[in-house]
């Protein structure tokens, strides 16, 4: 079995798709939500984070034995690096380092 064909590969997909939807449909309304639900919103993203980068520890690990997974990592560190990152790792830890000063300067209004 592939790594991508398992049933719990799929189940973690989904999840992290559904996480990104829920996100995604109230991210255009953040400037108008309270404190309250910003820093809900920020709490959400970091979630969502921590989920990929967990699949992707997992990924990394299959892509020693799974021909597919190797170029699928392969192809999401090339990506990285275009955007400048030395890897998918640096640039999520990028966004979480972005994600706490918004959440300190939501925490900072009065």
């Amino acid at each position: 079995m592939t790594f991508f064909s398992s049933d719990q590969v799929q189940e973690n997909l989904q999840d992290i798709f559904d996480t990104y939807q829920e996100i995604a449909v109230v991210a255009n309304k953040v400037p108008t939500m309270s404190k309250e639900d910003r820093l809900e919103h920020i709490e959400s993203c970091k979630v969502l984070i921590d989920k990929q980068k967990t699949f992707y520890f997992r990924l990394s690990l299959a892509a020693k034995e799974d021909a597919e997974a190797a170029d699928m990592r392969t192809r999401i560190d090339a990506l990285s690096q275009a955007f400048g990152y030395k890897s998918l790792l640096d640039c999520m830890d990028a966004m979480v380092d972005t994600l706490g000063k918004a959440e300190k300067s939501q925490l900072d209004l009065t």
